[in-house]
């Protein structure tokens, strides 16, 4: 396949989904009231009961999805070399996650909550923490991903603040670990893990929330990264209802993992982002990172970079379909992410299909390139500077 045909293919695909949505949307003859896009698990409720009345009375609610695909890749089948998402293997079906949560949500008055968010499968397995328990394999593991308890005091700022302390996710990025609250079955070169530590949310007004936390560092277990904890700073400001404005300064230690060889000692990583929905059926979201490492081992300048850019869009054609596409460049300067320095593409058009409230399929077709052979299956010699993947994952959420 030519390098042409390797870049307008996936134009054209994406030309075709965009075609077939425009003409679905006016043809669509859902309530113009209606909501749309895929629906949260903690949104599909039980029917009414003495057991679910106790537990809202409590500020209580436990919900959960299972997810899992299959992954076809033109470079072969196995562990794929450069695994920038989830679906890492070729020619394979996994079991990805099967998760169970149980929340206290809180109260704008003085309240206390936590959520412990439990998972296991091929992803557990993939982010296992330092320090993490259970098997320890490739494709199966055990986690607690969240595991908090927080706080929410009425006082300083017209929202309060809210503070958590434990294992959660870094407020960092679009596109998130759990297979629910992202659009796509495959992730970004930019993704990055889960942390745990002390993170306080100042909700300064209805249109800006600052946040302010220490982690521990990448992945960890309620255990030290590093020689130091990690620090993060964002804002967070939305002017109105459509459009989400973010930026983001993490710095520390080992914030984020770093490719063999290359763990230095000191990692700063600075996000900007921005989210807009056009109307109720368009949503286009831009994320830009610029990171550095200091005293690289693996680096003979001494600091590493990398940075990137990514753009997405999401048309949500009726309640029933969305169609999804995102385009990406990182350069990884000194090899100290990927492992290879050179420059790295993806194109990814997909869809999510969502039959019923609780039930989504999403396929997509996946193009990776790069400035250098690098793609391939981790048992192969020979690599490639391109791979394309076809994908699917159902999930499953109750």
């Amino acid at each position: 396949m030519t390098v042409t045909a390797r870049i307008l293919l996936p134009l054209i695909l994406v030309l075709v989904i965009f075609t077939l949505s425009v003409h679905v949307v006016w043809a669509d003859s859902t309530a113009a009231g209606s909501s749309l896009g895929p629906v949260l698990p903690e949104e599909i409720t039980f029917p009414p009961n003495p057991l679910t009345d106790w537990a809202a009375s409590n500020n209580l609610r436990w919900f959960g999805w299972a997810n899992g695909g299959y992954t076809w890749s033109s470079t072969g089948l196995g562990l794929l070399e450069v695994e920038p998402r989830e679906n890492r293997f070729g020619q394979t079906w996994l079991l990805n996650q099967a998760a169970l949560v149980l929340e206290r949500t809180l109260t704008p008055d003085w309240s206390w909550g936590f959520r412990a968010e439990f998972y296991m499968g091929a992803d557990a397995a993939l982010l296992r923490p330092v320090n993490g328990f259970g098997p320890d394999g490739r494709k199966f593991g055990t986690d607690f991903r969240q595991a908090y308890l927080s706080i929410h005091a009425p006082v300083l700022t017209e929202g309060g603040i809210d503070i958590k302390f434990g294992r959660q996710y870094v407020p960092l990025g679009y596109e998130t670990t759990m297979a629910p609250y992202r659009p796509m079955y495959s992730l970004s070169y930019a993704w990055i893990y889960a942390e745990n530590g002390a993170i306080a949310t100042f909700h300064v007004n209805p249109i800006l929330d600052a946040i302010a936390g220490v982690t521990l560092g990448v992945n960890s277990l309620f255990k030290l990264i590093g020689r130091a904890p990690c620090y993060i700073l964002r804002g967070l400001y939305s002017p109105n209802g459509q459009t989400k404005l973010v930026g983001t300064l993490y710095t520390g230690s080992r914030p984020i993992g770093s490719a063999e060889g290359h763990i230095g000692d000191w990692q700063t990583l600075v996000e900007l982002q921005a989210s807009h929905d056009v109307n109720r059926w368009l949503t286009l979201v831009s994320e830009n990172n610029f990171g550095w490492e200091t005293r690289d081992p693996g680096n003979k300048s001494n600091t590493s970079q990398w940075y990137g850019t990514i753009g997405m869009g999401i048309i949500h054609v009726n309640r029933f379909l969305d169609a999804n596409l995102r385009a990406e460049w990182f350069y990884d300067v000194d090899g100290s992410r990927i492992g290879t320095s050179a420059h790295y593409f993806e194109v990814t058009p997909g869809l999510n299909i969502m039959p019923t409230r609780w039930l989504n399929f999403r396929p997509e077709i996946r193009w990776d390139g790069a400035t250098k052979s690098v793609f391939g299956p981790e048992t192969q010699t020979s690599r490639k500077r391109d791979q394309w993947t076809f994908a699917f994952d159902m999930l499953l959420k109750f």
